[in-house]
């Protein structure tokens, strides 16, 4: 399991799940555990499907819903794209856009040659 990095180095989806409190990061390297252990095996209540390659960590913690986007990147490794506290019933489509965007640009530089 990885986090996705930007061009620069930037680490949006881990700075995020810093910010979170300590027992919901907790929760999280728990799911993280079984999925490493268990991988694309690990299902509902701790990770669901969202759309195409995009799946969601859920923690739900004093009553607040922390999602992290994830999908599952060639050589089976788990790359997590975009964190979020999701507050309506439906997760909002920007929420999804931006972890589908990470993806894009994640895949798009592991294709391209090195120099």
């Amino acid at each position: 399991m990885t986090f996705y990095a930007t061009a620069q180095g930037a680490r949006p989806a881990e700075a995020w799940l810093r910010d979170q409190p300590v027992k919901a990061q907790a929760r999280f390297a728990w799911i993280f555990d079984l999925l490493e252990e268990h991988g694309t095996n690990v299902k509902q209540p701790y990770v669901s499907h969202m759309v195409g390659k995009i799946w969601e960590v859920r923690v739900e913690h004093e009553k607040v819903q922390h999602r992290l986007l994830y999908f599952s990147a060639p050589k089976r490794k788990l790359v997590m794209l975009h964190g979020f506290v999701k507050k309506t019933q439906k997760t909002p489509p920007k929420e999804i856009e931006v972890a589908a965007q990470r993806m894009r640009d994640y895949m798009a530089r592991l294709e391209k040659p090195r120099k």
